[in-house]
């Protein structure tokens, strides 16, 4: 079992991304609060990531980098509706693991949680 987080403004994509990996054995949280979500990234250990791109306050790639400034050793994947966005590159320069086009597939994510 692999502990996931998923940080996403949109509730609907928290709580089906929640169902189907809780579905495939795995522990998952959600926040749809960027700022909480880093905040809850920070105090605990997840084996992955999954971080919006385009998000209010606070973006993705902000809240990458803040992930991964307290914890380089984490695997952040970005997950986006515009992979050209520039936010994206910066998210990559930061550190994360992978973009991932929305809507994303679990098969891809899944690879992710294999290594």
């Amino acid at each position: 079992m692999k502990k996931l987080l998923i940080i996403d403004d949109e509730p609907m994509i928290v709580d089906v991304a929640k169902v189907i990996f809780k579905d495939l054995g795995h522990d998952v949280d959600g926040s749809t609060d960027p700022v909480a979500g880093e905040e809850l990234a920070k105090s605990k250990d997840y084996d992955l990531i999954l971080i919006d791109l385009r998000m209010p306050i606070r973006n993705g790639a902000q809240v990458a980098e803040g992930i991964l400034k307290a914890k380089p050793e984490a695997k952040v994947l970005i997950i986006t509706a515009y992979p050209t966005d520039p936010l994206a590159k910066q998210a990559m320069d930061a550190g994360a693991k992978a973009l991932l086009k929305k809507p994303f597939e679990i098969g891809k994510i899944i690879e992710f949680l294999k290594d």
